[in-house]
């Protein structure tokens, strides 16, 4: 073989170790990137050691929700009643209060909208959805007297005594 031949061979076989090196180098980047934060600089083993527990936990982690989701939807089916959650959101003198609840909810929609009303709102929108044998109810609402507001804490204490009754 001549002599410069073997050297350009050399070269490429360089060169294309050069690129697989920087490659590899990138993609443990991306596996740390994927990894929770760790607080030192680890050695590739220690790092590729570290993403297969994590890899195994998340594996772990999903089956246990699988499980999880698979009870509540068996439970769903066979609950009778299903309890109200209220979330109130409150944007200076609007209030979005959203109601998810089992259809046989005790009280109407027009409660809701008297208990607003009496502590100073003005109901701008409604949305009422049934989801299975779920409500999911959602009210936009704003001061009546901009000057005076909202009393968000009456608001959401009645609404939860509402929920009880």
């Amino acid at each position: 073989m001549p002599r410069g031949t073997a050297s350009l061979t050399r070269m490429n076989r360089n060169l294309i170790e050069r690129e697989r090196r920087s490659q590899m180098k990138v993609l443990f980047s991306n596996l740390v990137a994927l990894l929770p934060p760790h607080p030192s600089k680890m050695s590739i083993h220690a790092l590729l050691e570290r993403a297969t527990i994590y890899v195994n936990q998340l594996q772990k982690r999903t089956e246990e929700l699988k499980q999880k989701k698979a009870q509540l939807e068996e439970g769903q089916s066979t609950a009778t009643r299903i309890s109200p959650v209220i979330k109130i959101t409150d944007f200076d003198s609007t209030i979005q209060v959203n109601l998810v609840a089992g259809t046989d909810m005790k009280f109407a929609l027009c409660d809701i909208i008297s208990i607003l009303e009496e502590e100073g709102a003005e109901v701008l929108s409604a949305t009422y959805h049934i989801v299975g044998n779920k409500v999911v109810l959602s009210l936009h609402s704003q001061a009546a007297y901009s000057r005076i507001g909202i009393q968000n804490s009456r608001v959401r204490d009645r609404l939860k005594r509402l929920q009880i009754s």
